[in-house]
């Protein structure tokens, strides 16, 4: 009788361990994935884009506990260590301007430039479209008079709150095509043409060449089409 009243409680206390288990598992988020798409301003899908996920160390982003690249559409998933709040990072490349992710909830979520912005996301999350910055500005001068594409012409991106700090700066190639590294949302943008015989100034709203600051017009990131600029 011993023998038998051993083994039930034997029984017992599995079938009771067993449904502890599985009312109450430890770490209940991990391994629940948060999944977004990689969308650059402007509504393309950013593909091969090396996305990160670091654990929450007192508030702000810690160690990377998984990555993942950004498939043909854009999309990503990773996996949480922990059921706690983690952090989404997009990394900055030659297209993208990267940062931490701010969840959206309803509508489209956000890379953020200051981490301040950005927001623990929950294991299981569904970012949907994640929005972020070009990490360039591109574009065309041409002739304003015949519209022939203008080489060796010199521009440079302005701090829009500080004109004396350069941002960026290329020259145009033979196709009179340009394009700059920057880091931010918007920019003035000086030409320099007179050492070709056009003129120097700042980039207007119609994308034509104006000689004031004040008559300009800040430009975005991303291909900003062509600038026409006149002779001296």
């Amino acid at each position: 009788m011993r023998r038998i009243a051993s083994l039930s409680v034997v029984v017992v206390l599995a079938v009771a361990a067993a449904l502890l288990s599985v009312v109450a598992p430890p770490h209940a988020g991990a391994g629940v994935t948060i999944v977004g798409q990689v969308v650059q301003y402007g509504g393309n899908p950013v593909p091969g884009t090396t996305v990160q996920l670091h654990a929450d160390d007192g508030g702000a982003p810690g160690a990377v506990v998984d990555t993942a690249t950004t498939d043909a559409n854009g999309e990503f998933a990773l996996t949480p260590s922990t059921d706690a709040d983690h952090w989404v990072e997009v990394v900055r490349n030659n297209r993208v301007q990267g940062g931490y992710v701010s969840d959206g909830g309803a509508g489209p979520s956000y890379v953020q430039f200051d981490i301040e912005h950005a927001t623990p996301i929950a294991p299981g999350t569904r970012l949907g479209r994640v929005l972020v910055a070009h990490s360039f500005i591109s574009g065309v001068v041409v002739n304003a008079a015949n519209g022939n594409r203008l080489r060796r012409i010199a521009l440079s991106a302005r701090d829009v709150t500080a004109r004396t700090v350069e941002i960026g700066s290329d020259v145009t190639n033979r196709t009179g095509y340009f394009r700059m590294s920057v880091f931010g949302e918007e920019f003035d943008l000086r030409v320099f043409g007179r050492a070709r015989g056009f003129e120097n100034g700042w980039v207007a709203c119609d994308r034509g060449v104006v000689p004031t600051w004040g008559a300009a017009c800040s430009v975005g990131t991303g291909f900003i089409g062509k600038i026409r600029l006149d002779r001296r």
